[in-house]
């Protein structure tokens, strides 16, 4: 993970910014061959706790750090992009360093604006800053909940059409206020009732309230029947074997999906390394002897393991004895409803296959790593037995 030494004692904030790295460059390319300005907001944008007079860790500088590769990349393919950042915080103090930053750089193709106050006081301002023909990506990364992450809080700009959101669900604070009285209110704005975790495990309520959020926010009306999207990763504590929150993405495109869920495995990758090289730089702070070994990448437990003959009974369910056309809506469609990822659908199908029990039709070799090509539209079939 890149200038690994900003997020000491944070390694969490180093995961979250190597997931949206990852996945703007991704996005500004793609969406860049066919628009001429883009809008990227960071609605809680800090700096908070940063001590760095150049900002580095924080979102403010990996956004346009982004931006400025894309630029130059675009260029390149002969396509002249402008992009647009607009950084919205709160708190005064925060807001001065983060003007001052803003005013002291110059980029070339990117104009940038910091805006002193509450979110949710501001959201009119910020869609018209948006206007209504650029796409814009919304990164929504709040301290907590209250006038953040509610349903209504974000619905006006959830409604925006040409537009993408990641957003901070903040489990662990979250699943700590869930029973109390005094959130009860605020739980149902979040999840829209109150929610009924009675009688389920840890991992099961879990994955039901992040499951209730996002059909929360996929229920907003949409203009014109285009409907939400919606896939999440979590993020880890550092040191500690749960969840620390949530990174929950919301788009119109399938093909979004697709690429969230790809740079969001990645992200899982360099999750396990720096959390095993956090936790091994702990004990050896705490024992004062030195490993003779790196630090192995943390494997997942088996209660979180993906069961890949789950996978396989999913994609036998799926398919039929007559040829079905499979494509990226298809693919896009089955990463949002399981929360997998491609390489587990991809390896399940593989099996399946060395089993005679499917086949592609299209496939005129074998394809150890990717036997399925969605954005080929390939037929896939199940054999009968």
């Amino acid at each position: 993970m890149k200038e690994s030494e900003h997020y000491k004692g944070r390694e969490h904030s180093g995961i979250k910014h190597f997931l949206l790295e990852s996945y703007l460059e991704r996005l500004f390319m793609i969406i860049g061959q066919y628009e001429r300005r883009i809008c990227y907001i960071d609605c809680f944008s800090g700096p908070w706790k940063e001590t760095d007079k150049n900002l580095a860790g924080t979102s403010i500088v990996l956004s346009l750090k982004v931006m400025q590769k894309c630029r130059d990349s675009l260029r390149k393919l002969g396509n002249s992009v402008g992009f647009r950042a607009l950084f919205v915080e709160k708190d005064k103090q925060a807001y001065k360093k983060l003007d001052t930053y803003l005013k002291k750089i110059q980029l070339d193709g990117i104009t940038t604006e910091a805006i002193n106050g509450e979110f949710h006081s501001l959201r009119s301002e910020i869609l018209s800053w948006c206007g209504p023909r650029d796409f814009a990506f919304f990164f929504i990364d709040p301290k907590g909940w209250k006038n953040t992450i509610e349903v209504p809080i974000l619905t006006p700009l959830l409604q925006r059409q040409r537009s993408e959101y990641l957003i901070n669900f903040m489990y662990d604070f979250l699943n700590r206020a869930l029973i109390q009285e005094p959130f009860q209110e605020d739980m149902k704005a979040i999840f829209s009732k109150a929610p009924d975790t009675s009688g389920m495990s840890p991992k099961e309520r879990e994955k039901h309230l992040i499951q209730l959020y996002r059909d929360s926010l996929k229920s907003i009306p949409a203009k014109n029947n285009d409907r939400l999207r919606s896939a999440y990763v979590s993020v880890l504590d550092s040191v500690k074997d749960r969840t620390k929150y949530h990174l929950v993405y919301l788009t119109r495109h399938p093909l979004g999906i697709v690429k969230f869920m790809d740079a969001s495995e990645k992200m899982e990758i360099v999750q396990k390394q720096v959390r095993a090289e956090t936790k091994q730089k702990r004990r050896i702070e705490a024992t004062g002897q030195k490993e003779l070994f790196p630090a192995e990448a943390d494997t997942v437990t088996s209660e979180d393991a993906i069961d890949i003959e789950v996978v396989k009974d999913y994609w036998l369910d799926r398919l039929s004895e007559s040829p079905q056309i499979f494509q990226a809506e298809d693919l896009a469609d089955m990463l949002e409803e399981t929360n997998w990822f491609e390489s587990d659908l991809q390896q399940a199908f593989k099996d399946l296959s060395d089993e005679g029990k499917v086949i592609n039709l299209d496939a005129r070799n074998k394809r150890p790593m990717k036997p399925v090509h969605f954005d080929k539209r390939e037929r896939l079939q199940r054999i009968q037995p």
